[in-house]
């Protein structure tokens, strides 16, 4: 028998949507049988990220069919990131559930997903079972994933799957920008939270072609740099670049003194037998202070960022609902 916790009241699916025309009308059937299904009151929320086909239409075509089903049309493309944070500061869910409109995620998994949340876990992710990929890309995919569980200190064993549950108010503020959706689980994970996995199978597209090229996996071994970052330092920039601007700083002035004494006490000749180390530690102390400079601009910086109010970084064409189409047909 379904635990039922009536503290959740109701479930948003965010779906980002890049050129997946073919899919669209299946996703959406599939996601509203699953979702009636359960004991709670939902809401589909498909993001169009400025496709070149016919996305646009058919999730509009689908509003008509699905009074949950609401659609973002975004003006341009953003990428999957501000997709998702544009569904998530629209969803009303006390869960909120992300998954690919690709339909290699599939819909009938949100059912675990709900029952580790009723089991009194934050977040829930989903980790890969089996996929379709290459042998190259398994090992890389694998390789990644360490780094990330490593970097993060999130004992996680899987972190590019979108298909994850949250807890509403772990995406509060998330403010998500760049790539940083394939962290997001490792981010909001070290928060003190309750977290799984489950196991998930990536199924094969039936349609249309995939957005994922191999030049991603170095994009996300660079983005790694970024989560050690985001992870250790976002609040307090200055520990980082400070540390490493005093330390140059330090070394270049012992050099320095060093020479400095040589030359008064010891007739050393600088000029004529260090002169290459004399200036790399004039270099260094350069440099020192640079660092020291930049983090203080960077804490200023994170100090205005979570002082103010904050840019949306993203525009909405607009928002697509049955109700809209009413209006529309009224008019």
């Amino acid at each position: 028998m379904y635990n039922h916790n009536t503290s959740i009241k109701k479930i948003s699916v965010v779906v980002p949507i890049y050129n997946e025309e073919s899919n669209i009308a299946e996703l959406c059937s599939r996601l509203h049988q699953v979702l009636d299904s359960l004991p709670y009151n939902f809401e589909i929320i498909l993001v169009n990220d400025g496709s070149m086909d016919n996305s646009a239409k058919m999730i509009s075509d689908m509003c008509l069919i699905f009074s949950e089903l609401k659609g973002i049309d975004l003006a341009g493309n953003y990428g999957q990131t501000i997709a998702l944070r544009a569904g998530f500061e629209l969803a009303k869910g006390d869960v909120i559930i992300a998954m690919d409109g690709d339909l290699q995620h599939d819909p009938a998994d949100i059912i675990r997903f709900m029952e580790k949340i009723e089991a009194g876990y934050d977040l829930v992710g989903g980790a890969k079972e089996s996929r379709p990929d290459s042998w190259l890309k398994s090992k890389l995919s694998a390789l990644a994933h360490k780094l990330i569980s490593k970097l993060a200190q999130v004992e996680m064993s899987y972190f590019g799957a979108t298909f994850k549950a949250y807890r509403s108010y772990l995406l509060k503020h998330s403010n998500l920008l760049g790539d940083s959706h394939r962290f997001l689980g490792a981010i909001v994970a070290r928060k003190g939270i309750k977290y799984t996995e489950i196991p998930i199978t990536i199924h094969p597209r039936l349609y249309g072609t995939s957005n994922y090229k191999m030049n991603k996996v170095w994009k996300v071994l660079l983005d790694l740099i970024f989560l050690k970052f985001f992870v250790s330092y976002l609040k307090k920039p200055f520990r980082l670049f400070g540390s490493i601007g005093a330390g140059m700083f330090f070394f270049g002035l012992i050099g320095l003194i060093g020479f400095a004494i040589g030359s008064f006490f010891f007739q050393t000749n600088v000029k004529e037998d260090f002169i290459v180390e004399y200036f790399s530690c004039a270099i260094l102390i350069i440099m020192g202070m640079l660092f020291i400079s930049i983090g203080i601009l960077a804490e200023v910086g994170v100090y205005n960022y979570f002082g103010q109010k904050r840019m949306s970084p993203y525009s909405i064409r607009s928002i697509i609902s049955q109700t809209k189409h009413a209006k529309e047909t009224n008019s």
